[in-house]
C-alpha cells in the first residue's frame, strides 16, 4: 500500500515537473521574440501614463500625460510599481509577467484541444513566427507591456474555457481582457458569440452581465474621453487618428499590398490545414469557429472601408475601432495548433498503417519545388527579408536535408510498426494493369477489381500522408526555428532600443544629454523641453516635459486635435497644402537644419505659446549665433540651449 501511494505521488510529481518545464520553455521562446532592448517603441508611453496615473508629480506640466486616460485597470494595476522600481524595471517585471502569463495560458489552451504534453512548445514557435511576421495591419502578441500585453493572455485562457463548453468562464476572463483592453476583449467576445451561434448553445445571460460588468473599467474611460465635446470636433479628431496617424492600423486600402497578400496566404493555409484535412474532435472544431469568427470581423471592416471610403466622417467613425486585430493573432494561433493537432492525428494514422515511403527521386523533386517556391515568395513578398540571393545555396541544401531527414526518421520508424503489410505501390498498379488487361481480353471476370484498386488508393493515401506529415514539421519548426535562431543571436548582443537612434554613438550621447537633464542642479523640473518630433524616449530618460513629439498622441478628441494642430505648427515646412497628409507637413530636413530656416520672431511665437524654454537639437548647426540661445550643454551629437521667457 505504501509502495503504490510513493508510485503515485511520484508519478504526480513527474507530471506536474514536466508541465512545469513546458511553461518555462515557452517562457524562454516568447522573451526570445519579444525580448528588445528597453524601452520598447510603445513602453514610454503606456508605463510613462501609469506612472502619471499615480504620481502627477513625475512629469510636471506635460500635454500628452495630463491628457484623459483610457485604460484605467493597466494604470492602476500596473502603475503603482513607479514607487519601488525605476521605469526600466518596471517594464521588465511587467515583460516577465505578461510572457509567463501568455506562456501559461498558451500551454493551458493547447493542452485542452490537443490533449497531448509538450505540443504546445512547437505550437508555440509557431504561433509566434507566424504572428510576427504575417500580421497584416501591424498587431502583435508578444512585445513590450501595455495594456493588450494583458489582455491576451486572459483571451487565451477564455479560448480555453470555450472549447471545453464552460461558456460561464469565457465571459468572465473576456470581461478581464476587456478591463485591460476593451478592443482586445471587445472583438474576443464578439468573435466567441459568433461560435456560441454556430454551436446553438442557450445564452447564459448572468455570466454575460458578469463580465460585462468586469469589463467596465476598460469600457467607462473609452466612453468619457469625447464626453461633453461638440460633435464637430470629435468628428475631426477620429479623421485624424484614423486616416493622419494610424492608417497603417485601421484602413485597409492603406496597408502594405504585400502584408495584405501574405496575410491572405496565411488564410488559405490555415484553410488547408484545418479544413480540407478531415476535421478533429469537437474542442478543435469550437476553437476553428473562433477564428473563423475573427476573420468575419474582419472581413466586415474591409466591406466597410471600401463602402464608406467616400464619406470621411463615417469611415473614420467606423474604422478607428480596429476591425483587423483580432484575425492577425487568430490566424497564426489556428495554424499553430491545427497545424499540431492534424500532425499528431497522422502520426497516429501512420503507426496503425505504415505506407510506402517515397523515393530519393521524388524527395529531390519535392524538395527543389520546395525550395523554388520558398524563393519566389521570399523574393516578391517579403523583398529579401529571409535571406539574400546569396544564401540561396545554404537554403537549398538546408532544404533537402530537412525533407531527407524526414523520409530517414519515417523509415526508422516505420520499420519497427507494426499492423498491417507494408504497401508496394508499383507491384499493386501492376497487378490492377494485369487486371484490366483480363478483363479486357474476357479471361477472368471473376477476378476483384474492387478490391485491388481500394488497396491502391489507400497506398496512394497513405503516401499522401507522408507528405502532409514533412508540410506539417516544416510549419511548425523549421521555418519559425530559422527566425528564432537568428532573433537569439541578436538578442545576445548589445543593441539600442527602437526608439533611439541605430548610430551607437547618438545613442550613447542621446543617454547622456537626458541624464544631464534629470539632474535638478541642471534644470528644474518644472522645465519644458522643444525636442526632435520623433524623439521617444525623452521622459523616460529626462523626467522632464515636452510639447508634442509624434508617438505621444492623445485619446480624446480636444487633446487630440491640438496635437495635430501642435506637429504642423512646431515642425511643418510652412508650405505644404491642406489636403495633404499629416506626416507630409512635417518638414523632412534635420531637426536644426529646420529650426535655423525659420526666423527669430517666429521660434519666439512658439516659445511663447507652447510654453518652452529649452531646445535639445543636434549639436550641427549651432543655433546660439542665429538666435542667441544659450548652450547650457553640449557633447559631440547633441546641444541643450536655454531661451529666455520675456514674461519671466
Amino acid at each position: 500500500m505504501i509502495k503504490l501511494f510513493k508510485s503515485k505521488v511520484g508519478d504526480k510529481f513527474s507530471v506536474r515537473l514536466s508541465d512545469i518545464c513546458e511553461v518555462w520553455i515557452l517562457f524562454f521562446i516568447f522573451c526570445v521574440f519579444g525580448g528588445t532592448p528597453v524601452p520598447d517603441v510603445n513602453e514610454p508611453y503606456y508605463i510613462g501614463k501609469a506612472i502619471h496615473f499615480w504620481d502627477s508629480n513625475w512629469v510636471i506640466d506635460d500635454t500628452f500625460l495630463d491628457s484623459k486616460d483610457s485604460h484605467w485597470a493597466f494604470y492602476f494595476l500596473f502603475g503603482w510599481l513607479s514607487f519601488f522600481m525605476s521605469p526600466y524595471w518596471m517594464a521588465i517585471t511587467g515583460r516577465f509577467l505578461t510572457w509567463f502569463l501568455l506562456a501559461l495560458a498558451w500551454r493551458h489552451l493547447c493542452f485542452t484541444i490537443i490533449r497531448v504534453r509538450w505540443s504546445s512548445v512547437p505550437a508555440g514557435l509557431a504561433m509566434a513566427y507566424y504572428v510576427s511576421e504575417f500580421n497584416m495591419a501591424g498587431e502583435w502578441i508578444i512585445g513590450g507591456v501595455e495594456g493588450k500585453s494583458f489582455a491576451f493572455p486572459f483571451v487565451l485562457f477564455a479560448l480555453a474555457e470555450l472549447v471545453r463548453g464552460h461558456w460561464g468562464r469565457v465571459w468572465i476572463f473576456l470581461g478581464v481582457a476587456s478591463a485591460f483592453h476593451v478592443l482586445v476583449g471587445g472583438w474576443s467576445a464578439i468573435a466567441a458569440i459568433i461560435v456560441h451561434i454556430f454551436c446553438k448553445r442557450k445564452p447564459d445571460y448572468y455570466f454575460m452581465i458578469v463580465g460585462g460588468l468586469v469589463a467596465l473599467p476598460g469600457i467607462i474611460p473609452c466612453l468619457l474621453l469625447d464626453y461633453g465635446t461638440v460633435g464637430d470636433i470629435v468628428q475631426e479628431s477620429h479623421r485624424i487618428y484614423v486616416f493622419e496617424r494610424l492608417s497603417h492600423h485601421l484602413v485597409p486600402y492603406m496597408f502594405t499590398w504585400t502584408r495584405v497578400l501574405r496575410f491572405l496566404l496565411l488564410v488559405i493555409l490555415w484553410i488547408f490545414c484545418c479544413r480540407f484535412i478531415p476535421v478533429g474532435n469537437r474542442r478543435q472544431r469550437w476553437f476553428d469557429f473562433f477564428v473563423w469568427g475573427t476573420l468575419i470581423i474582419s472581413l466586415v471592416g474591409f466591406i466597410l472601408a471600401y463602402v464608406l471610403r467616400h464619406n470621411e466622417s463615417m469611415s473614420a467613425t467606423v474604422l478607428r475601432l480596429y476591425w483587423f486585430r483580432m484575425s492577425d493573432i487568430a490566424v497564426p494561433m489556428g495554424i499553430a495548433i491545427g497545424s499540431m493537432f492534424r500532425l499528431l492525428r497522422l502520426v497516429g494514422q501512420l503507426r496503425i498503417c505504415p505506407p510506402r515511403l517515397p523515393r530519393l527521386g521524388e524527395v529531390i523533386i519535392a524538395a527543389t519545388i520546395f525550395v523554388t517556391i520558398f524563393m519566389i515568395t521570399d523574393y516578391f513578398l517579403f523583398g529579401g527579408f529571409m535571406f539574400s540571393w546569396k544564401t540561396v545555396p545554404y537554403v537549398t541544401i538546408t532544404w533537402c536535408i530537412t525533407v531527407l531527414l524526414c523520409r530517414l526518421i519515417l523509415y526508422v520508424v516505420s520499420e519497427f510498426w507494426g499492423g498491417c503489410p507494408k504497401l508496394n505501390f508499383s507491384k499493386i498498379y501492376q497487378k490492377y494493369v494485369k487486371i484490366l488487361q483480363h478483363k479486357q481480353n474476357n479471361i477472368n471476370d471473376d477476378i476483384p477489381i474492387v478490391k485491388y484498386a481500394k488497396v491502391a488508393e489507400n497506398a496512394d493515401a497513405n503516401n499522401l500522408k507522408i507528405w502532409l506529415v514533412v508540410i506539417y514539421a516544416v510549419i511548425l519548426v523549421y521555418m519559425p526555428f530559422g527566425v528564432f535562431t537568428e532573433l537569439a543571436d541578436s538578442r545576445t548582443r548589445f543593441s539600442f532600443p527602437k526608439s533611439e537612434s541605430k548610430k551607437s554613438i547618438q545613442a550613447y550621447k542621446w543617454r547622456e544629454v537626458c541624464d544631464w537633464i534629470s539632474d535638478t542642479a541642471n534644470t528644474p523640473k518644472s522645465a519644458k523641453f522643444f525636442i526632435p518630433f520623433d524623439s521617444v524616449t525623452f521622459k523616460w530618460y529626462a523626467n522632464r516635459s515636452n510639447v508634442a513629439v509624434w508617438k505621444e498622441v492623445p485619446q480624446d478628441a480636444k487633446s487630440l486635435i491640438q496635437w495635430a494642430r501642435s506637429i504642423e505648427e512646431l515642425f511643418g515646412d510652412g508650405r505644404s497644402k491642406e489636403s495633404e497628409l499629416l506626416i507630409n507637413k512635417i518638414s523632412k530636413k534635420s531637426f536644426s537644419q529646420m529650426l535655423i530656416r525659420k526666423t527669430p520672431d517666429e521660434i519666439r511665437n512658439l516659445q511663447k505659446k507652447y510654453r518652452f524654454n529649452y531646445i535639445l537639437a543636434p549639436g550641427s548647426p549651432d543655433l546660439s549665433r542665429r538666435f542667441g540661445f544659450t548652450v547650457v550643454y553640449k557633447n559631440s551629437e547633441y546641444c541643450v540651449y536655454k531661451i529666455e521667457n520675456d514674461d519671466q
